[in-house]
């Protein structure tokens, strides 16, 4: 794709021609050089809406920056992964060979993020993963050049046991999630951290992704009685499952939690509705933390709704490249002294100050739990409840 489109949110981002000429210490190169930032996200397939969600959160970060990182005009270049581990190899190898990218970031898919952590490191280009939240990309999988500002599944799935051992009941809860990858790693994490705090999960239930018809696994739990139930799903997959459980009456019944994707307010709630009320999530991202107050006006401005997680993180991820870039006086090339200026110092972001892990490059997060509450205007709001602070995932050694 041609950089700069106009997407379904409204967010117009100039072209590079119109960037600010301010007077800054970078080199004349620098200034008159437009820096070439890739996004590789899903435009097709079944993480459309996140991929325009992403694509508009970062496309806001560079209007709200003047058109221009480290001094230097910035032009935007996307493309389209479909959510395939193939297409996106196939997509990074174009923006690097042909397009010649300075930076990278995007990515939805655990699996797209690591098919192409060989290749960008082999290439020595700064890479931002801005959504994948599979573990290995902070421990077996970390690459010196790959740096991560959003969560670990493991940084939601221990928060979110927890908070679950503290405040709702220290046994008698079952889990359900959609049998794939990201379902097993947050289902696994939150049962582990549970056990460890002393408590006990019973029956864990699986369903394919997809799955239009949960009243199998509703069944269960209206049969158990549970005093909990910590659930993984995300997309339409989520919308299904919350109206569901309220059609099932299962709603006020049983206490229902889960990492934030269940409950995502761009992506899920709108869709949901009030089958939302009454979650509870453990997320890096809320509306309404303290961080993304001004963000969630300019968002809700650009596009008539409140940001999720896929437009936080790239407008966060447009946070993390900007503030590298002008530490290094928007040359990237030097990779050493560009990485060390992202490590040297935390970074304010929409959702927080933001710490990378000199270990892995993964970003320390405060964690958020949210509790769905009717907001202002009667719809279901993820509403801050407590945080934990500084949230580390294991690395390497994890």
């Amino acid at each position: 794709m041609r950089p700069n489109p106009l997407t379904r949110r409204g967010v117009l981002l100039g072209t590079a021609g119109v960037a600010l000429a301010a007077h800054c210490t970078a080199p004349a190169v620098a200034r008159s050089t437009p820096l070439r930032i890739g996004l590789l996200t899903s435009l097709s397939g079944p993480f459309t809406s996140l991929g325009e969600s992403m694509r508009a959160g970062l496309e806001l970060l560079i209007a709200d920056a003047g058109g221009q990182m480290g001094g230097r005009p910035v032009e935007l270049l996307v493309e389209d992964d479909g959510g395939k581990p193939e297409e996106g190899l196939r997509k990074v190898r174009k923006l690097i060979a042909q397009d010649g990218i300075d930076v990278l970031g995007g990515v939805i898919s655990a699996g797209v993020a690591l098919a192409i952590r060989d290749v960008v490191t082999e290439a020595g280009l700064p890479t931002f993963i801005s959504n994948a939240s599979a573990n290995a990309l902070a421990r077996e999988a970390a690459s010196p050049l790959v740096f991560r500002p959003t969560k670990t599944s493991w940084m939601l799935g221990h928060s979110g046991a927890l908070w679950t051992f503290q405040n709702i009941a220290k046994d008698g809860g079952l889990t359900v999630g959609a049998d794939y990858a990201a379902g097993r790693e947050y289902i696994g994490d939150f049962v582990q951290t549970f056990q460890e705090q002393g408590g006990s999960v019973g029956t864990q239930l699986w369903t394919p992704l997809g799955t239009t018809d949960f009243s199998p696994i509703l069944t269960t739990i209206a049969a158990e009685q549970p005093n909990f139930v910590y659930a993984f799903f995300a997309g339409a997959d989520a919308v299904r499952f919350l109206q569901q459980m309220q059609e099932y009456q299962l709603q006020d019944l049983v206490k229902l939690i889960g990492p934030g994707a269940l409950f995502d307010q761009e992506d899920v709630v709108p869709a949901a509705g009030s089958a939302a009320l009454g979650g509870i999530n453990t997320f890096q991202q809320s509306p309404t933390a303290p961080a993304a107050h001004g963000f969630v006006e300019a968002y809700l401005k650009a596009g008539g709704r409140l940001p999720g997680e896929a437009s936080t993180a790239g407008y966060v991820t447009g946070q993390v490249i900007r503030a590298g870039l002008e530490a290094v006086a928007g040359d990237p090339s030097d990779r050493e002294r560009f990485r060390q200026a992202l490590l040297e110092q935390p970074i304010e972001t929409v959702i927080g100050p933001m710490r990378f892990d000199p270990r892995n490059n993964q970003a320390v997060l405060d964690i958020y739990v949210n509790e769905l509450v009717a907001g202002p205007d009667g719809q279901p709001l993820n509403t801050v409840v407590h945080t934990f602070p500084a949230v580390q995932d294991p690395g390497p050694a994890g």
